[in-house]
């Protein structure tokens, strides 16, 4: 009986630990794939950016909506740059799954109304490193219009799953977030603006 216990243990073991190495593979093969996507809408990015700093845009004090451009068949903010992560990658219009696999993507909010709330795998190539940021580290938002934004990190937290109403309308000028490792807790970054932007 002990030993039928040993060998079906034993086989349980063998088999998680085949799972956790195919997740593991999955997820690094899906980093490299948003990666590769990144690289290639940052550079339509700054292209449409550069274009659009030519235009004079009308400014609506009472318009909250952000500009968007569409790349390959999905709309775009514009791109975050975190200098302490070395991060810099583009901001999807909407949040799916399927969007979220390419691209961080809003969540919420705008730059206009001082809450914009942006989501992302914790892909090494994405939001991975976000747990890394500590307070007073910089993060800055480039429009589609081309104006850029700088934030200062306030707060990294963790957040249960479920708390998804305490990264919206909560004051924050800038929210990012992310899943930790093990998936059973948010990663949230809180910031605010830097400055008299």
């Amino acid at each position: 009986m002990k030993k039928k216990f040993a060998v079906t243990f034993m086989v349980s073991g063998i088999i998680c630990i085949c799972v956790a190495v195919a997740i593991l593979i999955y997820n690094n093969a899906e980093s490299k794939k948003a990666q590769q996507y990144a690289v290639t809408v940052m550079d339509s990015i700054v292209n449409v950016i550069s274009e659009n700093e030519q235009l004079d845009y009308e400014q609506d004090p009472f318009d909250t909506d952000m500009l968007t451009t569409e790349i390959d068949g999905y709309e775009y903010i514009g791109y975050l740059l975190i200098p302490r992560i070395n991060m810099e990658l583009p901001v999807m219009a909407q949040w799916d799954y399927t969007r979220l696999k390419l691209s961080p993507c809003r969540y919420y909010g705008s730059v206009k109304t001082d809450n914009l709330v942006i989501a992302a795998h914790n892909y090494r190539s994405q939001f991975g490193y976000l747990g890394n940021l500590t307070e007073g580290d910089i993060v800055m938002f480039t429009d589609m219009e081309g104006k850029t934004f700088t934030y200062e990190v306030t707060v990294v937290e963790l957040l249960q799953p479920t708390d998804t109403g305490k990264v919206k309308d909560t004051g924050d000028d800038l929210i990012l977030y992310t899943c930790n490792y093990r998936g059973d807790a948010r990663i949230t970054v809180r910031c605010c603006r830097a400055g008299n932007q």
